[in-house]
């Protein structure tokens, strides 16, 4: 049985129809690698763009030359930049992608978002202030009015008029608070602001139950760095204001110009409007 078995694998019959199938499976394998490049464009691949600072509006006129479509995945609330633009993508720009590929967008919303009205008054105005940049709202300049309570929030305000807690509020909006100044015409001693940076600053005139006045940056580019150089009016041991006055204030990003020892020779207003 084995030997005319094996007679049979040596006979030009079965090398021969070896031969084809070995041929067909080749031809077939061949053929399907075509068909996979075709539909997968295997080795064809595109650039992705930059779709940084790309408005909402404009991204389908910005991929129809460019083989890639995309996907708007997330909006966040950003309000330091342009509203409804692209702010991140993945992949990044430059990446080698197949075409038709999905780049994933994230975009600034272009309304901010609804919180609840914090509760600030009969806070203190620092502990007022600390709330209001923790909700993302923005501080506006404090009134000052004679009240019993020193230092103490006694309204909120949204464009002059008031706002109770809980109302529905923007991210951003600005709030202006009423905080009473004690009963009388009460001074307090001018905070050294020297080496701050603005919200450090702000948290410091909110202790002295002092306000922020005039803010002037070195480079407006350099802000966030920034810190107080120069302060009018200055500070010492004898230097006092009444509650709820404004501090100027001038920053810098040259840590050489901060001085070490603060100069305690109160700014004349002269001097700040030539440096103007």
């Amino acid at each position: 049985m084995f030997k005319g078995l094996f007679q049979f694998f040596k006979s030009k019959t079965f090398l021969k129809h070896l031969l084809v199938y070995i041929v067909l499976v080749i031809a077939i394998l061949w053929l399907v690698s075509i068909f996979l490049s075709s539909v997968t464009k295997h080795g064809e691949t595109v650039k992705v763009p930059d779709f940084k600072d790309i408005k909402i509006t404009e991204l389908d006129k910005f991929v129809a030359d460019k083989k890639i479509n995309y996907l708007i995945i997330d909006s966040i609330y950003a309000p330091k930049s342009k509203r409804g633009v692209v702010i991140r993508q993945e992949p990044e720009a430059g990446t080698d992608v197949k075409e038709d590929r999905k780049i994933y967008l994230y975009v600034t919303s272009i309304l901010p978002p609804t919180i609840q009205m914090p509760k600030l008054f009969d806070r203190s105005l620092r502990q007022a202030q600390s709330m209001i940049e923790s909700y993302g709202l923005k501080m506006g300049k404090p009134i000052f009015k004679v009240d019993q309570c020193a230092n103490c929030v006694l309204e909120q305000l949204v464009k002059g008029k008031k706002i109770e807690a809980g109302q529905p509020i923007s991210k951003g909006t600005v709030i202006v608070l009423v905080v009473g100044k004690g009963l009388g015409d009460e001074e307090v001693g001018v905070p050294c602001l020297f080496g701050l940076t603005k919200k450090e600053a702000m948290e410091k005139l909110a202790e002295a139950s002092l306000s922020i006045g005039i803010i002037k940056f070195d480079d407006d580019k350099d802000s966030v760095k920034s810190k107080v150089y120069r302060q009018t009016p200055s500070c010492g041991s004898n230097v006092t204001r009444n509650m709820g006055s404004a501090v100027d204030l001038f920053f810098t990003a040259d840590n050489d110009k901060i001085p070490a020892i603060p100069n305690v020779t109160p700014i004349t207003e002269i001097e700040i409007e030539d440096e103007e």
